[in-house]
């Protein structure tokens, strides 16, 4: 087995699934992490990948599973992600800080807590935006503003981090997820959204996974602080009604 490891954080969903799956074949060895240790194990006797359970909020597990691999970490993946939809005037303060905690500060301890290992591996972060932060929708602003954070501090990191350690994101449009299903289980609703893309359909783990697992592996030699937008061409196309 590889000893190169990838930590993906949220590897039960459907992107972090897809991207461990995809980063084995490529004879990375992923760890996959979340919080449920049901589907962690069934996932890691699907795919035969290692897995801890984690919640992104306890920084002592985080700094427990840092140092553990330790010497050979040569990635991480943060697919962490929440949905809280609502209008301003009916949002509360505990709204957007537990939806920065989540999609933000979590990310930001996992990085500080293996900074120095993918330093001296020359390693690669990858983060996960929302089409949300560059288009705007109606009653997205407690995830648009936590995820806008991520894009500047992809932007902030691949500045300080360079040249040892490589920092991307990936910015997708709706993605078929467990998250995502009170949304589009209404077949009429998922055909409506699907025909607002100029692809018309919904994201799946699947459309991430090659472009991510590249963006982390040692392929990726020259590309860094870059927001890549895989959205079937929502967030820059306009289509004929």
């Amino acid at each position: 087995m590889s000893e190169k490891k990838i930590l993906v954080f949220g590897g039960t969903g459907s992107i972090g699934r897809s991207l461990a799956i995809k980063l084995k074949e490529d004879n990375y060895s992923p760890i996959i992490l979340s919080r449920n240790e049901n589907e962690l194990k069934n996932l890691s006797e699907e795919t035969n990948c290692e897995y801890r359970v984690c919640d992104v909020l306890n920084t002592d597990k985080i700094i427990e599973i840092s140092k553990e691999f330790k010497d050979n970490i040569f990635g991480i993946a943060y697919c962490v992600g929440s949905i809280n939809l609502k209008p301003l005037k009916l949002t509360k303060d505990e709204d957007f800080l537990e939806s920065f905690k989540v999609n933000t500060l979590g990310a930001i301890n996992v990085i500080k807590q293996n900074q120095e290992s993918l330093a001296k591996n020359n390693g690669s972060i990858l983060l996960y935006s929302t089409i949300a932060v560059k288009q705007g929708f109606t009653n997205h602003t407690i995830i648009s503003t936590a995820k806008g954070a991520i894009e500047g501090l992809t932007l902030s990191l691949a500045a300080e981090f360079a040249p040892k350690i490589r920092v991307n994101c990936i910015a997708p449009s709706l993605t078929d997820a467990k998250m995502t299903q009170k949304i589009i289980s209404n077949e009429a609703i998922r055909k409506a959204i699907e025909n607002m893309h100029p692809l018309p359909k919904i994201g799946s783990g699947e459309d991430f996974s090659d472009i991510g697992a590249f963006l982390l592996s040692k392929k990726n030699s020259w590309i860094t602080g870059q927001i890549f937008h895989i959205d079937g061409g929502r967030s820059t196309l306009r289509i004929k009604s």
